[in-house]
Order: C-alpha cells, then sequence, then structure tokens
C-alpha cells in the first residue's frame, strides 16, 4: 500500500490540498484576468475556484505513472484504489472546507474538475485530459458571464450556496468514480509516466 501511495503521488496532493486551503483563505478577492466573449472586455476567475485544479492535475498524474499492465495482474486486487483515493480526496477538502471561507464552492470544484478529468482520462490520452482539466476554468469564466451573474451551467463560478452546481459536479464526479472501473477506450490511455 505504501508503494501505490507513493506512485500515486500521495503527499504531493495532499500538500495541494494546503495549497488550496490556504489560497482560498488567505487570497480570497484576488481575481485572474479572463477575456469574456460573452460581454465586456475582460471578466474575473476567483483565484480560489482556480487553485482546485492543481490537486487534481496531481491526481492524474500518479495515475499515469502506475503500471496498469502489472497491476492487472497483481495478487491483490488494486483496481478499486483510484476511486477510493478520488473519494477520500473529496471527503477530505469537504472536512477542510468546514474552515476554508467558501469552502464548499472550493470542494465542489475540487469534485467537478476531478470528474471531469476522470472522464476525459477514461476517453482519451492523459496529455488531452490534464489539457483540458486546466483550460477548463477559464473557458468557463470566458463563455460563462461574470462571477457575479454567471450562467446556471458555469458551476465553477457559482457560490456555495447555489444547489444546481453542486448537483452538476457531483454528477460529474460520480461519472468520473464510475469510469475508473472501466477500462480506458483507447488504447494509447494507458501510457506509463516516469
Amino acid at each position: 500500500m505504501i508503494w501505490w501511495l507513493r506512485i500515486r503521488a500521495a503527499p504531493a496532493v495532499l500538500a495541494a490540498l494546503l495549497v488550496v486551503a490556504a489560497v482560498a483563505t488567505l487570497a480570497r478577492s484576488s481575481e485572474v484576468a479572463v477575456p469574456s466573449v460573452v460581454g465586456g472586455l475582460t471578466t474575473g476567475l476567483p483565484l480560489r475556484f482556480l487553485a482546485p485544479v492543481l490537486p487534481v492535475l496531481l491526481i492524474l498524474y500518479g495515475q499515469a505513472r502506475a503500471d496498469r499492465a502489472l497491476e492487472q495482474v497483481s495478487a491483490r486486487d488494486v483496481r478499486w484504489l483510484d476511486p477510493a483515493f478520488a473519494l477520500a480526496f473529496v471527503v477530505l477538502a469537504l472536512l477542510a472546507s468546514a474552515v476554508v471561507p467558501d469552502g464548499f464552492a472550493v470542494t465542489r470544484n475540487i469534485a467537478g474538475y476531478l470528474g471531469i478529468a476522470l472522464l476525459l482520462r477514461w476517453v482519451s490520452t492523459l496529455r488531452l485530459a490534464m489539457a483540458v482539466t486546466a483550460i477548463l476554468p477559464f473557458a468557463v469564466a470566458s463563455l460563462g458571464g461574470h462571477r457575479s451573474n454567471p450562467a446556471w451551467w458555469a458551476w465553477p463560478l457559482h457560490s456555495g450556496d447555489e444547489p444546481m452546481a453542486a448537483v452538476g459536479a457531483l454528477i460529474l464526479f460520480s461519472l468520473g468514480l464510475g469510469s475508473g472501473f472501466l477500462k480506458p477506450l483507447r488504447a494509447d490511455a494507458r501510457e506509463t509516466v516516469n
């Protein structure tokens, strides 16, 4: 189990959660200017809603480091460990949200980004999944309107008290977890990163 956690970069993922909590607490009003497609010249993407991408990318990186062929013939069935790790990480983020300002929205974004990343990893390659996940918050901010009045589908921009945003992120996360039990659709999605 210790080796599995090392390969999956678990210490780095947990450190990234601390970074997300620090950014959400200390840089609460900081924003990244993003060109707006729907109105005005720019819109603001709150840094606390962008930071959750970091641990998600590290989780993808850890999964890509694994030797899938070796894991398939291991004495223990480890196929369920990746979805369990993702679920445990989101639960840990949810527990941490009690002390982080707007922590529920940050946790919602972690779950939503992770769900999208896992789905993309299932249907495509690691590199494409990482690239799309990293660009997603900027695309949503650019197309979803201003953070004070985001579009209904722009769940990463909504505040923590918006139930439809939470439901959307939960659906994405559930689908992503389910894809962890399936074989990748593309043969080249099984690459290993050293």
